[in-house]
């Protein structure tokens, strides 16, 4: 019965369950109806929040159209639904009328990456001054290894998706100095217990991938002239987003 009624909440054209009663066939039905639609409305809010910027550049019947063919198509699998959502971008990338935004399924997958951020243990990371400390006791720069805290992300768009998702930080967003198909590279981390996004060059970008992956200092510089490793290494220890400062 359960598969049944679960089949039965999320097609809206599936035939109601004989076990659903009532005074009569009508009442049954029209209370059924009522269950099905504030299921779909808890699951349209849960959306909302978790994909408000979205739902703020579209507005909100927009978003609540685009919310409930969603669910149609993708029913929850968990009762958290703080889970829900995970197809969503993907789903906005091929959502017809959402195709004059390009940008918006790569804003709605940065609003989900920080949304699991936010639900992420937190991680023990390098207060500012102690990777001030650590930093002026180095002996071999070339040989220094920097560790990103595990649960930093690094994440690239050919659109503005960080600016705008930072823009929405305030009560009354300004855009119009956003250039939205201005390619932006991010760096993901978590601000105590929530995730956040900073805004970083491409040449960081690619600096920061190296030290992932394991590389020295010496052989993670970029090659870009307008690379400013102090400028960056200030960055990352003032969001404190280092988890180990080693020598080799």
């Amino acid at each position: 019965m359960q598969a049944d009624f679960y089949h039965a909440l999320f097609h809206s054209g599936a035939q109601r369950l004989e076990d659903i009663r009532g005074p009569s066939d009508a009442l049954a039905e029209q209370r059924f109806r009522v269950y099905r639609n504030n299921v779909m409305h808890s699951l349209e809010r849960a959306l909302g929040d978790i994909f408000p910027v979205c739902q703020q550049l579209v507005g909100e019947a927009f978003f609540r159209a685009m919310a409930h063919e969603y669910i149609n198509q993708y029913p929850p699998t968990s009762p958290i639904l703080s889970d829900y959502g995970d197809h969503f971008a993907d789903f906005v990338r091929s959502f017809l009328p959402a195709q004059s935004l390009p940008y918006l399924p790569d804003l709605c997958q940065l609003e989900h990456h920080l949304l699991h951020l936010t639900h992420q243990a937190e991680v023990t990371t390098l207060p500012l001054a102690e990777a001030q400390q650590r930093l002026t006791q180095v002996r071999n720069p070339s040989a220094l290894r920097l560790a990103l805290a595990t649960n930093c992300r690094l994440l690239h768009s050919p659109y503005a998706i960080g600016s705008l998702y930072r823009a929405h930080d305030h009560a009354t967003p300004d855009l119009s100095q956003i250039r939205v198909n201005t390619p932006e590279s991010l760096l993901l981390s978590k601000d105590g217990l929530y995730g956040c996004c900073h805004v970083i060059s491409a040449a960081e970008y690619e600096f920061l991938s190296a030290l992932q992956r394991g590389a020295t200092l010496s052989h993670a510089l970029p090659e870009e002239d307008t690379f400013e490793l102090g400028q960056t290494l200030a960055k990352l220890m003032r969001w404190q987003v280092l988890s180990a400062i080693t020598e080799d």
